[in-house]
């Protein structure tokens, strides 16, 4: 199973607010989405309106996060993108996702480097 966090962000006395995150221990992205969604659906209480439902997941060097958004059609598609540890890091909501994940942006191994030169020979990254 892999695991997955999720957390809503919900309007309060016209602030913006999350609750603390939830694991999600699903087998794939699609599993871990709905189950987030009826989850969070459930547990808003008026007066408190659901904005965003937000899921993530570690994968190597990279964050993938996936967010679907309340505030408009009820049709709003899943969004997702990838980001590094220090984006996550530097959004207090994303960052206690990776804290329930266990992930630790100070241990984040290295990004691979553009060029590389081994024994004379120039190896390239396609960007």
């Amino acid at each position: 199973m892999t695991p997955f966090a999720s957390l809503a962000l919900f309007r309060r006395n016209g602030n913006i607010v999350f609750k603390a995150p939830r694991k999600e221990t699903s087998l794939i992205t699609t599993q871990a989405k709905k189950s987030a969604a009826r989850f969070w659906n459930s547990n808003i209480s008026a007066p408190d309106k659901l904005t965003k439902i937000v899921i993530m997941n570690v994968i190597g060097q990279l964050i993938y996060v996936a967010e679907r958004g309340y505030n408009g059609p009820k049709d709003n598609p899943w969004v997702s993108y990838h980001i590094s540890y220090a984006e996550a890091s530097a959004q207090p909501h994303l960052a206690a996702c990776l804290a329930e994940l266990g992930a630790d942006p100070n241990k984040a191994p290295p990004s691979m480097p553009d060029t590389l030169e081994i024994n004379g020979v120039i190896y390239r990254r396609e960007i």
